[in-house]
């Protein structure tokens, strides 16, 4: 009863304002009345997009799509016509007109152009349009599309002026990188021509393996000095900046990424047959085989083969299929505040030959977080566990060498471990032996973790501190036996051997940033930095023979009967370094960027520590001119202009301070050690430096569906580190070092990227081209003592810095010619002719000249992608045309018989000489006491190729097809590595398997060093893949 009074007094106490309340609402309509909009935002992928901006057109009214990509906007009444506006960067901005619909769902379309504008420079990032020096941007997509284990594969033919050469056919072999060619004259493989690697910031040293490709977000090089000369003494072979992937704001999403293929022979080395062989035999006369008696001095393994018609491919039976598997899964998203990614990573790939694969163990974190409203943090670690098998057992020379008469098999079925019985290479073993483990085995395992942390602080408006913290350790573990009954002994005595390294460093490096915008029109930029970084490294070797036995391998080195030699390694150094770099920006039409680094290092003698590397640039944004307003058809055009001084530290740890050597001696009767001076101090040893100017001009056309641009650059370089020999009577026997040499480059970048065709609807046909065009001109301009030539390290002034210098091969000498061969160097028909260059009727050394190079014309790539409703294809090809190789294949060398055309051994067929076959490709064969002469004239080729490196077809599953799996997007996709021989390759013309170097020459062998050079090595293989890439 009481609740009952309640209500009633209640409704009487309202019931005036009830009367009033609509008359209120109707009054306040127009104040309060709005309308919500609300919607869903995707990528191309279908997954949510997070931070995009909302904005009412020609208002402040606007909203962000939260982590989902989902968002909520009220629009004013007032707005009877609202255009809603989306924007993100690297995604074309939209307009939406509203009208009466209350839920706008939109999928935000990626604009390729935006997405390359904003670029990593050394010590930042800026947007492309602000960059004044040269740099070429390599993205994820192009790297993904080349599957491989290294990065430095897919970068082939991907960049202009970076040159890619393989060092080994082998997996995980490291490549040589060149960036507008070699500068310094130091030994190929001595790393003084290699550009700065740097990862997520900090320098990066030992092996660009240890990193997965799937981790990696960008690379950008930076070519010239203006750009390079922030790295000062390390900064002159150019730089490599590398950018991990990170997390970023959405919610969390699981991708994997994996693909499995099956690898063969890209093709079998050119041999001869059974019958050939036989007949190759007899035109040598080897062993006194004659037409009459062709068998003579074959075994009777080879009579009976030849009598029965059958032979022995040594290639079928040694080659196997080989594989490449990668797989990949990751976690990463994250909030505003807080970001995080996670990935691991497990790769493989064998050849075709057993005991050779390449092995990548990776793990990968990140975590950037931020701490109020000024602090942010983050941290990326990178770790990897390699192993490499194989990387340079090598049972070619049997493979290919065996006679093809020989038995593989006994009649039993089981190995015939010497095929080569009754012969005079009755110890050669069979290669098939390579297939019992327990017989050999060579391994690299290589731990490496390289972490990076910062913290970075604003401390005023455009004002930033930051912190960059790099640890970065390996170890390297290297193991070889090779057991007597195996292709590699031949029945020798057993070898062992032990290497281990360790490598440690740390960077600090603290960084004062500015960044202020003054009257609309004036930008500023300033970074500041001081950095300090110190390295160690430490290497052990051990050489041990006659192990007790096949099983114990390197294992345990106490069970070889003999230590042949123990080395040990030690060597620390530190490098202090300041930078300042200014950038200005007026009215985005005028760049100016000023550059200065002084690097102290403690490799140099005091009173020589520091040196300094100024640099400038200027940039002019033409198409932000108003007289090109309204000419629609220039999108973009800027003009650039560089010069700056770099340097590189070629010069070891230790140098400037002298050597001395333990030498043995008697004193009296009793044997002793003493120490003599192996090199004397050199207090004015200095880096190498390199002085560039860069011309540019960036353009993009019809709303740059043409993009690209156009470099021009000459570098040159001086005091260029030369060993000098001390007379005989200093008693000194080192060489003392000096920088002396100078060298110089100059050369041409072309880079082009065009939308052939763009599809007028979402799925539609689509077609897109990038190419790229370089050459560089090479020159080394000054020696020691003014001299022209250093005939032994193969160095001549005038010329690059990779030269072949030899007799000229012109033929050879036919019947008619027998005479003048025998005046002019004892020769007879049918052995190789060379030039009498200097006129004397006789060969002598004088006749030895420059024939070639390792320098090509010119070097390019292209890639053309496809698109159309789901389906993608991508094909990666590159070229390089002009220049010379090195085929050690096809050269006669008395110390790698192959080719020597004595008959003793099978080889690669080639069209030699006889009476009746006056050829002048290749001389007649001849009996080992009359060995051919200017054998090495004989591997020398045309470098000319193209190869489509990788086609890549792929089709992303429909979104609709997915349902309510939570998968976001699921791509399937076939690749073929290699899927082709080399095209236009005057040496696969010739018979030669593929024209890429496969291996270095030999130290020991004057005018050529540790140069790239074609081998009869593990044959390069081609790859069909499958793979999917899924997303959760």
């Amino acid at each position: 009863m009481k609740q009952k009074s309640l209500l009633i007094f209640y409704d009487r106490a309202w019931r005036p304002t009830r009367l009033l309340l609509p008359l209120i609402l109707l009054l306040c309509a127009p104040a309060f009345a709005q309308s919500t909009v609300k919607g869903k935002i995707t990528d191309a992928e279908g997954q949510g997009m997070p931070g995009v901006n909302i904005l009412l057109k020609n208002s402040t009214t606007g909203t962000t799509s939260d982590s989902d990509g989902n968002y909520v906007l009220s629009i004013p009444a007032s707005e009877t016509s609202a255009v809603l506006v989306f924007s993100f960067i690297g995604y074309d901005t939209q307009e939406e007109t509203v009208g009466d619909r209350t839920t706008i769902d939109l999928k935000m379309n990626p604009n390729l152009q935006s997405l390359s504008e904003i670029v990593v420079v050394g010590y930042g990032t800026a947007k492309k349009s602000d960059v004044t020096g040269a740099l070429v941007r390599v993205d994820e997509q192009t790297l993904r599309e080349v599957p491989t284990s290294n990065i430095s594969l897919a970068l082939q033919g991907r960049a202009a002026g970076v040159t890619l050469d393989r060092t080994s056919s082998r997996p995980g072999a490291p490549m040589q990188i060149r960036i507008r060619g070699n500068r310094s004259l130091g030994a190929a493989d001595a790393g003084n021509n290699d550009p700065l690697i740097v990862v997520d910031g900090i320098p990066f040293s030992g092996s660009i393996n240890d990193i997965n490709p799937d981790e990696i977000a960008a690379i950008d090089i930076l070519k010239d000095a203006s750009a390079t000369a922030i790295y000062g003494s390390r900064g002159s072979n150019g730089v490599v900046l590398i950018s991990t992937k990170r997390g970023k704001v959405g919610k969390p999403t699981i991708t994997y990424d994996g693909y499995y293929g099956v690898s063969s022979a890209i093709a079998k080395y050119d041999l001869y047959d059974g019958q050939e062989y036989a007949a190759f035999r007899t035109a040598s006369g080897y062993n006194g085989a004659t037409p009459a008696d062709p068998l003579k001095g074959f075994t009777a393994d080879e009579q009976a083969s030849y009598a029965a018609g059958k032979q022995t491919d040594w290639q079928d039976e040694v080659y196997k299929k080989g594989y490449i598997t990668n797989h990949n899964i990751g976690l990463s998203g994250g909030v505003e505040n807080t970001q995080y990614g996670i990935n691991a990573g497990y790769f493989k790939e064998t050849t075709v030959l057993p005991g050779q694969a390449f092995t990548r163990y990776s793990l990968r974190a990140t975590l950037d977080q931020k701490v109020g409203e000024r602090v942010k943090i983050g941290l990326n670690t990178l770790n990897s566990v390699n192993i490499t098998d194989g990387e340079n057992a090598n049972p070619m020379f049997q493979v290919i060498t065996l006679s093809p008469l020989y038995r593989a098999h006994n009649d039993d079925g089981s190995i015939n471990e010497l095929p080569a019985t009754g012969s005079i290479d009755n110890t050669t073993r069979n290669p098939l032996l390579i297939y019992n483990s327990d017989l050999w085995k060579q391994q690299r395992k290589r731990l490496r973790t390289f972490n990076s942390l910062y913290g970075e602080v604003k401390l005023a408006e455009g004002l930033k501190y930051r912190l960059n913290v790099g640890l970065d350790y390996y170890s390297d573990t290297f193991g070889d036996y090779r057991g007597s009954n195996t292709p590699f002994q031949n029945g020798s005595v057993n070898t062992a051997q032990v290497k281990d390294e360790t490598n440690w460093s740390y960077t600090l490096e603290n960084l004062l940033t500015y960044d202020k915008t003054f009257a609309e029109k004036h930008k500023l930029n300033f970074t500041g930095l001081f950095s300090v970084q110190e390295l160690e490294n430490t290497s052990s070797t051990f050489n041990m023979t006659d192990v007790l036995a096949d099983p114990v391998q390197y294992y345990n080195p106490s069970l070889a009967n003999t230590f042949s030699s123990a080395v040990g390694t030690y060597s620390r150094w530190g490098l202090l370094s300041y930078m300042g770099r200014v950038n200005y920006n007026y009215n985005d039409r005028y760049l100016l960027t000023l550059t200065a680094r002084a690097d102290g290092s403690s490799r140099l003698a005091e009173g020589n520590k520091w040196f300094y590397y100024p640099a400038a640039a200027l940039a002019w944004n033409i198409h932000n001119e108003t007289f090109l307003e309204n000419v629609s058809a220039i999108s973009n055009l800027k003009l650039r202009l560089g010069y700056g001084k770099t340097s590189n530290q070629a010069i070891a740890p230790y140098s400037s301070l002298g050597q001395l050597t333990r030498v043995p001696y008697n004193f009296g009767t009793t044997g002793m050690y003493g120490l003599l001076v192996q090199n004397v101090p050199n207090p004015g040893l200095s880096w190498e430096f390199t002085t560039t100017a860069n011309i540019g001009l960036d353009f993009g056309l019809l709303r740059n569906r043409v993009t690209g641009s156009i470099e021009l650059y000459q570098q040159k370089t001086s005091d260029i580190l030369q060993n000098r020999t001390l007379p005989v009577t200093a008693g000194i026997p080192g060489a003392y070092a000096q920088n002396i040499g100078k060298t110089e480059n100059k050369g041409l970048e072309l880079t082009l990227s065009t939308v052939n065709i763009e599809g007028k609807t979402t799925g539609g046909f689509t077609w897109t081209t990038d190419l790229n065009y370089f050459l560089n001109r090479e020159e080394i301009t000054y020696l020691a003592d003014g001299a022209t030539q250093d005939i032994n390290n193969g160095w001549f002034v005038g010329h690059p810095v990779d030269v072949i210098y030899d007799y000229k091969k012109i033929g050879i000498w036919q019947t008619e010619e027998a005479a003048a061969a025998t005046a002019f160097d004892g020769s007879k028909a049918g052995y190789i002719k060379v030039a009498d260059l200097n006129g004397s009727g006789v060969a002598d050394p004088a006749d030895r000249t420059i024939i070639g190079t390792l320098q090509p014309k010119w070097q390019g790539g292209m890639t053309n992608r496809f698109s159309y409703k789901g389906f993608d294809l991508s094909i990666v090809l590159f070229a390089r045309v002009g220049g010379s190789l090195v085929s050690t294949l096809y050269q006669s060398n008395p110390s790698f018989p192959i080719n020597t055309l004595e008959g003793r051994r099978n080889g690669p067929k080639v069209d030699y000489w006889t009476p009746d076959n006056p050829t002048n490709e290749y001389p007649k064969p001849a009996s080992l006491g009359n060995d051919n002469k200017y054998g090495s004239t004989l591997g020398y080729f045309d470098a000319t190729f193209m190869k489509i490196r990788s086609i890549n077809l792929g089709y992303k599953i429909p979104e609709g097809w997915l349902g309510r799996t939570g998968l976001t997007s699921v791509r399937i996709y076939v690749a073929a590595n290699n899927p082709f021989k080399a095209f236009f390759s005057p040496y696969v013309d010739a018979g030669g398997l593929d024209p890429e170097a496969t291996g270095r020459g030999s130290a020991a062998q004057p005018g050529w060093g540790q140069r790239l050079t074609v081998q009869p090595n593990t044959p390069l293989t081609r790859s069909l893949i499958v793979g999917l890439s899924i997303k959760y």
